[in-house]
């Protein structure tokens, strides 16, 4: 299994900031995220940047993850899973795809080992795997080698959802009340209450 971030957003709710920056501890939620994959025992780790490229080209490099640059500054999410995909299909021959949010700041080496164990013991016929906490889909998402072939010669305007839409047998949710899979960075408030939640530990923006 190999793991690919999606850190291409502009975070325009949170000021137009990369949330892949913030820091908690000091350590940036990439490297943090990185070393979470890592200790869950997924060594390849890509990271899709589009925007902030100066800020986290460094804290890829830092982490030893490859950076996949989109060069542009403003994408849609179709088009980071689209150059993640086409990357892992190339690079990664028969090997399945952790597809990471990276604004994810509670998820640890413990949540990913246990969603690669659900993977493992998965039903036959099952292509894709998900989280799900009190009834919220979360991630990260895992998608098979043969998932990612089908995903690739989508036309240019769908993405992995409408992919999941047409094909629902195939995906496989699993329960959990780990917050962690649903805990995302989107807003002001989302920032606050994680703050508040992880206090005394610092979780602020870099200079």
């Amino acid at each position: 299994m190999a793991a690919t971030l999606l850190a291409a957003g502009l975070g325009r709710r949170l000021g137009g900031r990369p949330k892949a920056a913030l820091r908690i501890g000091g350590v940036s939620l990439l490297e943090r995220l990185a070393g979470a994959l890592r200790g869950a025992g997924v060594e390849q780790i890509s990271v899709v940047i589009g925007p902030y490229e100066d800020v986290l080209r460094p804290l890829a490099s830092a982490c030893g993850a490859q950076v996949l640059a989109h060069g542009r500054d403003e994408t849609l999410l179709r088009e980071s899973q689209r150059l993640a995909v086409q990357a892992h299909l190339a690079q990664r021959p028969g090997c399945d795809m952790l597809l990471v949010l990276a604004d994810l700041p509670l998820l640890q080496s413990a949540d990913i080992g246990w969603l690669r164990d659900a993977w493992q013991q998965r039903p036959a016929a099952i292509e894709a795997l998900r989280p799900v906490v009190e009834g919220v889909q979360g991630h990260p998402l895992l998608l098979s080698w043969q998932a990612l072939q089908q995903v690739a010669v989508l036309p240019a305007d769908l993405g992995i959802r409408d992919w999941l839409n047409r094909q629902p047998g195939l995906l496989h949710r699993v329960v959990s009340r780990q917050p962690a899979f649903v805990t995302d960075l989107d807003t002001p408030q989302d920032l606050a209450a994680l703050q508040s939640q992880l206090l005394p530990l610092p979780v602020d923006w870099p200079a």
